[in-house]
Parts: structure tokens; sequence; C-alpha cells
């Protein structure tokens, strides 16, 4: 929502603010647009404030638009009855900012309900979630097991993607010798999400289907991009996944899912959104909540539990975060799994053979950090590690040291790491450095004359300890940036060529932009306002009905006698707009009601005008005076 109110220029969400204002008496002046239209208590307001024609059009946006949008043609039809007055109603809700006109290219508009907006106004129609609660004395069994969670199979991925080549062809599939390497690693399997049938995952294959998921996830993430042909890890954005709390993990993952996978409209969005109101490790029935939805006025399937199960459920059960349970009557019950939602922390266990015990509750960022030494493999929500002499020799030999090693082990261990292991790291590490590499920089000089009258200033001695030839010699790396400073100081002005591993993190930060700048998935979700653009307007209150403002102010604001012919136009155009009309006969008697047809018959004109009292027909020169009743939701 947020995003899309930038579009908006100031003056308009001004003009929005000032019509909230204005409609609820709000007093705080200082609110900005975005936080206001967030704010829960504020749109359980609009609700109950809301006249009877608004409601019906939020109703329509929640229970009929899929994902809160409406094309206009599909706004018209959907409204056909009644188009008119709803559409004095959509107004209304455009003018408070609770729906927003968006446009194509070609001028074909459309108009969409945000969907932090939708999820609140959701809320205002559904009963109370705590109905549908139900207490089990045991935990009832079903048919296909939960996954360990989303974020072990995502980092198992990253580690196999981080330590092996993963090529990708140029349409984007992985070659088939990798998918059979790859889908061991998850808990999700196919069986979690055979039921999934959204575009494009209805033409993917379905072996491997949820390898294709899971992957999805990690791309959408950023974690992982294309590059030259293959698959590689974006280092940035995994610290940035690896430091977040479980919670806001949790939260991030849920709602790429849910646009992902979630089948949208209709009821689907008021079931997840029902959902999330239930409190963790609390069971509750299915069927009730089928119901529930039936109650508030969602027109579901005679297929729904069904529906619900294959196409949601199992997926939240593949993820990791529902339990599922059916009972002998083959009632479904589900709950939030609490794990993926707790911040507490634990520490892991290593004993003296190097074999590491990862309880669920450790940082995943300090499980990475070890496993560039350390064998890892899951054992349901366990990790279990072992180090071994030639990962550990291959992490040292590639520029890591034994005191960080120890470092990293110790920062979450539960307790002081074991002399034993100590003394075998040890050992480990002093037949890995037997052989060393060390990365140096080459300065090249044009003739010797440099070097000689450098070896006269004592400024420079401490930069030629490692002479090659008298044009050439080697300096560390951290000396770099000290030899050029000097250099410069000296009058000199040195060439630095771009050193691979600035190169590297030069290539690394242009893929983590673009995976910034550009769409990451794997798969393309479409969505119903895909070629739509926010359109910054605030909409006049005539927009609902332009045809009024082209009647005679006379017509609507004065009770009085008409010529025949004005009469007659008079009369048709408040039945061509469906207003009502205030008569007094010649008789003196006064009515009102909606005139629904005039004609001529037997040489007289007649008016049909249907009021409390069902339709009848009254000639036109029994009409004394007339007026056109503009409705008071118009002002």
């Amino acid at each position: 929502m947020k995003d899309s109110l930038e579009y908006l220029s100031e003056a308009t969400r001004q003009a929005i603010l000032n019509e909230q204002q204005k409609r609820f008496c709000i007093e705080t002046e200082d609110q900005e647009l975005s936080s206001r239209l967030a704010d829960s208590r504020f749109l359980q307001q609009v609700w109950e404030q809301a006249d009877e024609l608004e409601r019906t059009v939020i109703k329509l946006f929640i229970t009929k638009a899929t994902r809160g949008f409406f094309s206009k043609r599909s706004w018209e039809r959907e409204t056909a009855k009644e188009h008119r007055h709803l559409s004095v109603g959509l107004t209304k809700l455009r003018r408070l900012g609770l729906i927003l006109t968006v446009r194509k290219m070609w001028s074909e508009i459309g108009y969409v309900m945000p969907q932090e907006i939708r999820e609140q106004l959701t809320l205002q129609l559904l009963p109370d979630s705590s109905a549908a609660y139900v207490s089990l004395s045991k935990t009832l069994p079903y048919y296909i097991p939960a996954g360990r969670g989303i974020h072990l199979d995502l980092f198992g991925l990253l580690l196999y993607i981080r330590d092996n080549q993963v090529p990708v062809t140029q349409k984007g599939s992985i070659h088939r010798r990798a998918i059979q390497k790859m889908v061991p690693l998850l808990s999700m399997t196919d069986e979690h999400v055979q039921g999934v049938t959204l575009a494009p995952l209805d033409k993917e294959q379905r072996e491997g289907l949820a390898l294709t998921v899971v992957l999805d996830l990690a791309f959408r993430l950023g974690l992982v991009v294309r590059k030259d042909k293959s698959m590689a890890l974006d280092s940035f954005q995994i610290r940035r996944w690896l430091n977040k709390s479980a919670p806001e993990r949790w939260e991030e993952l849920y709602q790429l899912v849910a646009e992902q996978l979630l089948p949208h409209g209709d009821w689907w969005d008021a079931f997840a959104q029902m959902m999330r109101q239930v409190p963790l490790d609390q069971w509750c029935c299915v069927d009730s909540q089928l119901r529930m939805l039936e109650t508030a006025g969602f027109a579901l399937p005679q297929e729904a539990d069904r529906l619900i199960v294959e196409q949601w459920l199992h997926v939240l059960l593949g993820l990791g975060w529902v339990q599922l349970g059916a009972d002998e009557q083959e009632r479904l019950f589900w709950r939030w799994n609490s794990l993926p939602h707790l911040t507490a922390e634990e520490g892991w266990f290593v004993d003296p053979t190097g074999a590491l015990t990862i309880p669920p509750l450790v940082p995943l960022r300090d499980v990475w950090e070890i496993s560039e030494f350390c064998q890892l493999r899951f054992d349901g929500q366990l990790i279990r590690g072992e180090l071994q002499a030639k990962l550990l020799q291959t992490y040292l030999a590639s520029g890591g040291s034994e005191e960080l090693v120890m470092e990293k082990l110790r920062v979450a261990c539960a307790h002081p790491l074991p002399e034993g292991l100590v003394e075998v790291i040890g050992h480990w590490a002093k037949t890995a450095t037997q052989i060393q590499l060390e990365p140096f920089f080459c300065v090249r000089t044009a003739h010797a004359g440099f070097v000689e009258e450098w070896r006269q200033i004592p400024d420079f001695q401490p930069f030629l300890q490692h002479v090659l030839s008298p044009t050439e010699f080697f300096i560390p790396l951290p000396q770099k940036r000290q030899l050029v400073e000097l250099l410069r100081h000296y009058g000199y002005e040195p060439h630095v060529v771009l050193h691979a591993e600035s190169a590297e993190a030069k290539e690394t930060q242009e893929t983590h932009e673009d995976a910034q700048s550009s769409d990451r998935g794997l798969l393309v979700i479409e969505r119903p306002w895909d070629g739509y653009a926010i359109e910054n307007t605030f909409p006049a209150q005539s927009e609902a009905m332009p045809q009024l403002s082209t009647l005679p102010k006379m017509w609507t604001q004065h009770f009085q006698s008409y010529h025949p012919q004005s009469l007659r136009d008079l009369l048709k155009r408040a039945t061509e707009l469906q207003l009502e009309v205030e008569v007094q006969l010649t008789n003196q008697e006064k009515l009102r009601g909606l005139p629904v047809e005039v004609k001529l018959e037997m040489g007289y004109w007649l008016v049909t005008i249907s009021g409390p009292h069902g339709k009848r027909p009254y000639r036109l020169d029994e009409i004394g005076r007339v007026r056109i009743v503009v409705p008071d939701y118009l002002y």
C-alpha cells in the first residue's frame, strides 16, 4: 500500500486526508496517509460509520474481486442491476483512499483495494474466530508428515548451491541430474504441493514440483541469482536473511507464499485471514471455519473442504508451519506450529570427537558460519554436525585461521569446548599449513632506478622486504593503501590494477543491484492488475453520477408545474437515471416514488411510478407540480 500511495501527488494525498477528517471528525492532522490507512482502529471506524452503499461496495471488493481488483468492465458487469447507486459508494470510498484508481496505457481503467486495507475490512465481516476453537486430548494422526520448516529447507539448498555448481539452461530450467541431488535435501515433498494448480505452476512437471516451489522462494528472497548459466548465492541478501529474527523471517516468507501459492478471490483470502487470527498451538476445526465464512456471506463451492486442504493446508504442512490431524469421523483439525515464531535462542553441543548437536532455536547465522568447515545434515528439527579434517584444512588453506575456527565454535556453544577437540583442531591446523599459498600485490616499476632510489629512503624500507628483481617487489595486501599514500606523498602517481578480490566484490554488488531491480522469481505469477499503473486522481463527488450535472437545476431545486413537453422530458430523464420524483396531483394529493416508464397510451401520456404501495400509472395532465429528488448520499 505504501508503494502505491507514493504515486499520488502531495495535493491528492492531502485531499484524501481532508475528506477523512471531514467524514470522521479526526483531530490528529499530522498523521501520514499510509499510516492512517494501515490503522486498524481507523478502518474499524470506517466500517462502523459506512452507509449501506459503501458497505455493499466493500463486501464486493472482499468477496468478488480477485486480490481486491476490478477492471471497469468487470465492475460494471458485477453491479449491472444497481450500477448507478453502487458507483456512488465506489466514488465515496475512492475519495477516502480505501480504493485506488489504476489505468492501462490505452486508457482502460480499474479499481484496486490495497491488501492491508482488504485484510482489516475482512475481519469486520468475519465472526469471532474462537467459535472454531477445539481442545484435543491427544495429537491426532495425519497421513502426510509435516515438513521440518521451509527455513531449514532453504538453508540446506543454499549450502548445496554454495558448494556445488548447479547449471541453469537458457529457459531457466535445472538439469535433471542436479534435481535428483537436491530433492532429497528437502522435507517438503511433491505430495504437499500436488494440489497447487495456479498458473504457471499448473504447467510445471508434477515430479520435482516441491523443489521448484522452494527454489522460486529462494530467488524471490534474492538469496539465489542466475550467474553465467548457473545458480549463485547473493552473499549480501543471505546475510540480511540470516540476521532476521525468526518471526520476521516467517512473515516475509508467508507474504511470498500467500502471493504465489494461495488461490485468490471469493472466499480464499478470507479463510487465510481467519487463520491469521488464530493463536499459536490452538487447534481449529476446518469445517467450522468454512461454515463461518458462509454465515459471513461468502459463496463456497460444494467441494470447499477438499479444496482448502489440497490447495492450501497441505502447502502449509509442507512448509512446516501447521500441524494437521483427522479424527475417527474424518473431521479435519489444524493448528499453527509455534516453533518458527519463537525468538528465544539456544546453543549447540559439541563432544570431544567433533560431533555437534544443533537444536532448532540456534540462530541460523551461527550455523551458516560453521558450515564452512563442518559437515551438516538434518535430523527432523535438529541439525547434526561433524568436524572433519578435510573440510577444516580446506577452510584454513583458503584463508581461515585456527583462532577463527575456535571463535565460531564457541560463539553459540552451550558449554566450554572440550580440551580434546581443541587439541585435534590444532593438529589438523598444523597439517593444513605445511604448504601455504598467500596473496600479495606485485609492484612493478618502469626501470630499476625507482627501487634503488627507494632503498635509500627509510619510509620505504617496510615495503621492500620481498624484492624479486631490480624492477619488481611484493607487498602483503594490507600494505597496499599505505604504499599508495606514501608514493603520492613523494610525488608519484601509481597505477593500481583492480585485483581479483575487488573485481569479484564489484561483480557481486552489480549482481545484487540487478537482483534488486528485476523480478527475481523463478516463476512469473500473473496478477490481475499487471499492466495497470496507479492514477493520480481524487474523484469529484459528481463523478459517481456525471449525468446529474446535466440536469437543469430547476428540475431538482424547484417544486413547480411544467409545460407538457418539459414534464415528459423531466420524467423520462428521471426514469433513465433511476431518480425518485416528488409529485403533487391536481387534486392536491402528494406522492413520492421512482418513475419506471413513460409512454403514450390511448392518446394520453402516462407515467408509472413505483412507490410504497406498489406501481401505479398516472396521466401527465393529472400532475400539477413535480421535482426530481437527488438522494442524500450524492451530497
